[in-house]
């Protein structure tokens, strides 16, 4: 044991130690970010954001804002339009829990398995039978996606079960959550928000004014709730919601390899969903007698109830002219040009380059005082240009642990060293 001790060892000895250590733990830390970010900078240029962890499996991505918006329109939904009814098809116009629940019967009929409803489903004084006749509707489907406004009140309610199971705790988020919008109930009485096979998403923000630039997060109690085209689009790529990660003031990102959505500190799109269609515009009243092939079957789930009345509130017919190409922006991954990935050498590549390294620190550290210091600084000069010029060609080398290895061999022979020209410590 007093042999490992040696002063000509100790320098390599807590060389490997401290590199093996940043080489473990380092990776996807905020301290890896950091690094990565300040190198990332000097070969990209800005706006970007930075998706991955830093690890073999998830390797660090550059993203920077498309240049042009261009959204997939296979992405856009399929609409089922409920309009002013001119024509009388329904007992009442907007229509009443018996007219919705024959319009979802028949969405049943014509093979859709996933449902969504952008109207809002709320009533002064509903018909009981008629709200029964509608429960009953809403529970033939696999899964159903509803939307409510939301607003924050003095008087607080409890997260309602189909918003909670749509949501994620405050401590997955990272970044500042106090500009996050703060809700804490639904406006209107009576909403219907369905029972096990439902999940909701908020259609719009009372504290929030309508821009191009739409609010994806609200915060409601501890719990971070989503917009009901985010849900939507997350629906159709079959992601679930605890797949997301959010950095505010950065991205959002739908799934570990699924598509980013550029957020500001506000929870809000970074960036203007581009022009795009829907899929196709069925009018409801077209459902009642339609036939087996109106739902195109190559059409992207779910299909979509919207709210296309005349009489809306300004806020209702906004989110309506704007829900299919918010959908389709945001499951098309349009808002940044295509990521440019900056891989990790294989573990024994990295173990090799570290261990070269250690190598070179074990002969500095018998110089006198002066030249070991010159030396562990220009070592140190070296390893963080390699690492500038391996990022700009794509490759991301161990640079904090070759730095945490030159740091910590300093330090010893600073401390514990004795230097072989000279009787003192240096």
């Amino acid at each position: 044991m007093n042999g490992l001790l040696q002063p000509c060892l100790r320098v390599p000895l807590f060389a490997v130690l401290a590199a093996m250590i940043a080489w473990i733990f380092l990776p996807g830390t905020l301290i890896d970010r950091t690094a990565f970010t300040a190198i990332a900078r000097t070969s990209a240029n800005p706006p970007f954001f930075i998706t991955g962890n830093g690890s073999q499996a998830a390797s660090w991505q550059v993203r920077s804002f498309a240049s042009k918006q261009r959204s997939d329109p296979r992405r856009a939904p399929l609409i089922v339009s409920l309009s002013d009814d001119p024509e009388g098809f329904f007992q009442s116009s907007p229509p009443s829990p018996i007219d919705l629940a024959v319009i979802l019967s028949n969405f049943r009929r014509l093979g859709a398995t996933q449902a969504a409803t952008a109207a809002v489903l709320a009533w002064d004084e509903p018909d009981p039978i008629g709200l029964a006749a509608l429960d009953m509707a809403i529970a033939r489907f696999d899964t159903m996606l509803m939307a409510a406004p939301l607003t924050r009140g003095a008087k607080a309610e409890s997260l309602p079960p189909a918003f909670r199971k749509a949501s994620v705790s405050v401590n997955e988020v990272h970044g500042d959550l106090s500009a996050i919008p703060l809700v804490n109930r639904i406006p209107l009485p009576g909403v219907i928000l369905g029972g096990e096979n439902t999940t909701a998403g908020f259609q719009t923000l009372d504290s929030e004014a309508a821009t191009s630039f739409p609010p994806l997060l609200a915060r409601w109690e501890d719990r971070i709730v989503f917009a009901f085209p985010l849900l939507a689009a997350m629906r159709s790529l079959d992601l679930p919601v605890d797949g997301i990660e959010i950095r505010l003031g950065a991205y959002l990102k739908l799934s570990a390899r699924g598509p980013v959505v550029p957020l500001d500190r506000y929870g809000r799109m970074a960036t203007p969903p581009g022009q795009v269609s829907p899929y196709a515009v069925i009018p409801a009243e077209a459902l009642i007698d339609g036939g087996d092939a109106l739902f195109p079957k190559q059409a992207p789930k779910p299909v979509i109830l919207r709210d296309d009345h005349s009489a809306a509130d300004a806020a209702t017919r906004i989110f309506s002219k704007n829900l299919p190409r918010m959908i389709a922006a945001i499951a098309s991954d349009t808002g940044l040009a295509p990521a440019r990935m900056i891989a990790r050498f294989t573990p024994a590549r990295e173990l090799v380059l570290l261990a070269v390294l250690i190598a070179a620190l074990t002969p500095l550290s018998r110089l006198n005082a002066f030249p070991r210091n010159i030396g562990f600084l220009a070592l140190s000069g070296f390893v963080i240009a390699a690492q500038i010029i391996a990022a700009g060609s794509d490759l991301w080398l161990p640079g904090l642990p070759a730095l945490a290895a030159i740091t910590t061999a300093a330090m010893v022979c600073r401390f514990a060293c004795v230097s072989p020209y000279s009787t003192a410590l240096p």
